[in-house]
């Protein structure tokens, strides 16, 4: 496991942070785990993060979440069909 860092973040806008945390409700993650993935996304249309890292941390997170899901009961194709279906 990583070791995580602390960054502060002061917003002066309370709507902003009411809406991060229903972004992040909606997607079933922690505000922290919203705004990380936020400001990487941020820092990759920056070009300020190297690609191969990028692909390092993306794939450590996939394989963390399928550990965290499991089996789902379908293929993929099934899942992305009932995606595009939403």
């Amino acid at each position: 496991m990583a070791k995580k860092t602390r960054l502060g973040l002061y917003l002066e806008d309370e709507e902003i942070k009411k809406q991060v945390k229903i972004a992040a409700a909606r997607r079933g993650i922690s505000t922290t785990a919203y705004c990380a993935q936020a400001i990487e996304e941020r820092l990759r249309r920056d070009g300020e993060t190297s690609g191969d890292a990028d692909r390092k941390a993306l794939l450590s997170r996939i394989d963390r979440l399928r550990k965290e899901v499991g089996p789902v009961g379908m293929t993929a194709a099934e899942l992305v069909e009932e995606g595009r279906r939403r």
